[in-house]
């Protein structure tokens, strides 16, 4: 691959082209289990994008006894295959958290694998009459499955406390998620047209910041697609470029301790709009950022990222395989 002039040096870190790594062994369900007792590393958040893009786009969090998935925008097949490569599976799931109801976000099919399941949605009330208009949707209200959440932080199955961020997108808006447990934090935001200085305040201190880092704007005007779309992706309530995604990483690495984010995760990538040279020529100014870089792909999820607790800041340890 041509790589940019003077662009930072590559890091093993940064993920994009590389194959997926080899599944994990298979792990027993935790659904209302307690944990083994078995000492190993201090328990910490974790982070594997299943997949990130226009097409799709869902997220696992795992605090080391339960997991939650961040949006469901693939099919429950899907989900479950890339799911099973790292050790899970759909009854591991204790809860859906949903940014917002677009269908690369959500797709209807998951109301019958919740139901099935006993797994609860979670969803801003902005939301809510629109997942009424899935038939299924309504089943998730009627078989009190529905947790409608507003500004105030709440906590999902096993204690993982999360505070919304509401974010400029479209006509209702969507939401980002501060995630929080072990002393371990995780910001995570896509989908937004600027970012507000909520985010930045909200975000300070996270272990692994995921954000949205959409199109590059030269290849956005060039490319083929009508007008409208370029100025809605481009017009404060569509999507980040590269150089909006950086500038708020960077502001939130500048409120954190040295070393944070551990790891700087960038999701919703245009396929169009947007390539691996771009995103390096956003950060030249900064290579030590880049240096904690991982570009997610819309066929293929990323290697577990962990938030490792603040007890070791100074080591950038490598994926986890």
């Amino acid at each position: 691959m041509t790589r940019a002039v003077n662009s930072p040096p590559y890091h093993p870190t940064l993920f994009d082209l590389d194959p997926p790594s080899a599944p994990e062994p298979r792990r027993r369900s935790t659904r209302g289990t307690v944990s083994s007792g078995r000492q190993a590393e201090p328990r910490a958040l974790r982070l594997c994008v299943l997949g990130s893009g226009s097409g799709g786009n869902a997220s696992v969090v795992h605090d080391g006894q339960a997991a939650c998935l961040i949006d469901a925008g693939f099919s429950p097949r899907t989900i479950a295959h890339r799911m099973a490569q790292i050790g899970l599976s759909i009854e591991d799931l204790q809860a859906v958290c949903v940014t917002h109801l677009d269908q690369d976000h959500f797709r209807p099919a998951w109301a019958g694998v919740m139901l099935a399941h006993r797994i609860p949605l979670f969803l801003h009330r902005w939301h809510v009459y629109h997942l009424r208009n899935y038939p299924a949707g309504r089943a998730l209200e009627t078989a009190d499955l529905l947790r409608v959440f507003d500004e105030q932080p709440f906590e999902l199955p096993h204690g993982l406390a999360v505070s919304p961020v509401l974010l400029p997108h479209d006509h209702k808006g969507t939401c980002g998620f501060l995630l929080e447990a072990h002393d371990t934090r995780i910001g995570y935001a896509t989908d937004l047209g600027r970012v507000p200085d909520q985010l930045i305040e909200r975000f300070a201190a996270v272990h692994i910041l995921a954000i949205e880092s959409n199109y590059d704007p030269q290849l956005q005007l060039t490319s083929a697609r009508p007008h409208f779309l370029k100025a809605r992706i481009m017009g404060g309530k569509g999507h980040l470029s590269n150089r909006e995604a950086f500038l708020a990483a960077q502001r939130i690495a500048q409120r954190s301790p040295e070393g944070l984010p551990r790891h700087i995760v960038l999701l919703h990538r245009s396929a169009q709009c947007n390539s691996r040279r771009r995103i390096e020529e956003a950060y030249l100014e900064d290579p030590a950022l880049f240096r904690r870089v991982t570009l997610t792909h819309q066929r293929r999820r990323t290697p577990w990222l962990t938030a490792h607790p603040p007890a070791h800041p100074q080591h950038q340890l490598p994926f986890e395989r």
